[in-house]
């Protein structure tokens, strides 16, 4: 069993270099072939569907009306990670205890070279990869076999505040700057949101920019930094980021496909639309009430793993995480460490499953998922929003807030805006950052994590709620 696992751990580690070698995806069929180790195409697919891991995203020119066995050979593989740059690092006042999971490097050094160090400034930033922090973090991901540019690539796909911001105003209205009101003053990208997610019907004769190379955008892009090879992807970057977080086309439901033709390489530009029978990343997170019911067929759902109710006591107490977590197999016993601040078992991505969010649903429903939020104090202690404590002042939101202000943070193509939630506890105004998970007091900048926590529910509870 240990050997199996060592062997899919290679398996996997040299897919996501290939991957990320190839500017971040590649055809299946090209992936098969560039690959040197051959798992077949059973145990390769089985591995694609860890979408901790791996999306699977249509092909060039796929839709509906595309035969099965060929849409199979031209899906794209995309790499995905949870790996991400440490957001309380950054800036000029870093605040970071150095507990986190994030990489502690500096962003510009990301698009190619720190902007502060080519005008002869200071950057208080890190700029040095191979920190015991930073070593022990790319580990803790598997990726500490990456070269700095494959590095780079699965950062930049996957961190969305790496990635420049595309102005959805422009992206609206008549006229050359769509509903934009800052016009040539804008700081994001002025391009067509649909041309980088491969979606744009108009093809050339669109109203809205499709070129990164413009003199708007390409003046955006230098005052970033953004390195000429990093822009030549740019194109690419988006709609690899665009199907990690719509997480793609459902190469997880696919069977074994043959291998296609093998001149194919690079992602291509495609103006069809997306199948409407995709499964949508709510859809395909959550967990199915029917199997709750005992009615549902489809039966793997939750925690994998021997001691699952010891998991999810563990992971709705915000007081005992961290925690390792000892299982015993048939195989003998073994010890694994189940990190539920970086949802890593071992190298192996964890995932919890749930219901759907109570804020989203009447209140009639039942077994629906509670979620508590918290931040934490400087005392080591986690606080929840809105509860009457004897220490601190209540806070204006509740849990319920915040949780309905994170989903619509959540939803594909949300404003910017909703990435962050101001409220206030006594005479403090403090902003809630969803992005980092960090809470920042906007009168002294103190900043504090945040954590997300479903309410423990016991199987008797189920059992109890199922008899009403």
């Amino acid at each position: 069993m240990a050997q199996a696992g060592a062997a899919v751990a290679v398996v996997v580690a040299e897919v996501t270099q290939v991957l990320c070698a190839a500017g971040g995806s590649l055809e299946l069929a090209e992936l098969r072939r560039r690959l040197r180790t051959n798992p077949g195409a059973d145990a390769l697919d089985r591995l694609l569907r860890d979408r901790g891991r791996f999306v699977g995203a249509p092909g060039a020119g796929a839709d509906a009306g595309r035969a099965a066995a060929a849409a199979a050979s031209e899906r794209v593989v995309v790499a995905v990670s949870s790996l991400r740059l440490c957001r309380a690092h950054q800036g000029p006042k870093p605040s970071c205890t150095g507990l986190c999971a994030q990489l502690h490097l500096c962003k510009f050094l990301i698009y190619g070279a720190c902007k502060f160090l080519k005008t002869g400034k200071n950057c208080r930033n890190g700029h040095d990869l191979k920190t015991d922090h930073n070593l022990s973090v790319l580990k803790t991901h598997g990726v500490d076999h990456l070269t700095y540019s494959e590095l780079c690539q699965l950062l930049v796909q996957n961190d969305p505040w790496l990635l420049p911001e595309i102005c959805l105003h422009y992206n609206k209205g008549d006229g050359p700057f769509g509903s934009c009101s800052f016009q040539k003053q804008c700081i994001k990208l002025h391009i067509c949101q649909y041309y980088l997610q491969g979606e744009c019907k108009f093809g050339t004769s669109c109203k809205r920019s499709h070129e990164f190379t413009n003199s708007e955008n390409l003046e955006k892009l230098e005052k970033l930094g953004i390195s000429s090879d990093l822009g030549s992807k740019l194109l690419s970057t988006y709609r690899n980021a665009y199907d990690i977080k719509n997480k793609g086309s459902a190469l997880s439901k696919g069977s074994s496909s043959p291998a296609g033709p093998q001149g194919t390489s690079e992602r291509k530009d495609s103006s069809g639309s997306v199948s409407p029978s995709a499964p949508s990343q709510e859809e395909s997170e959550q967990i199915c009430l029917y199997h709750i019911r005992k009615s549902c067929s489809f039966q793997e759902l939750g925690w994998s793993c021997d001691e699952r109710m010891t998991c999810e006591i563990l992971i709705c107490s915000f007081i005992l995480f961290p925690r390792i977590i000892y299982t015993e197999s048939s195989a003998g016993f073994h010890i694994e460490n189940l990190d539920f601040g970086s949802m890593k078992f071992g190298r192996t991505v964890a995932r919890r499953l749930s219901t759907a969010s109570s804020v989203t649903k009447p209140p009639h429903f039942i077994l629906m998922t509670d979620w508590i939020w918290y931040w934490l104090d400087e005392f080591g202690s986690w606080q929840e929003y809105g509860r009457q404590g004897t220490v601190h002042p209540v806070t204006t939101i509740s849990s319920s807030d915040v949780e309905k202000a994170y989903l619509a943070f959540c939803v594909p193509g949300a404003d910017s805006q909703a990435a962050t939630l101001k409220f206030q506890a006594g005479k403090h105004n403090y902003e809630l950052d969803f992005k980092a998970f960090l809470q920042k007091n906007l009168v002294y900048g103190t900043v504090r994590k945040v954590c997300r926590r479903p309410k423990y529910v016991s199987p008797q509870d189920v059992q109890m709620k199922q008899s009403w």
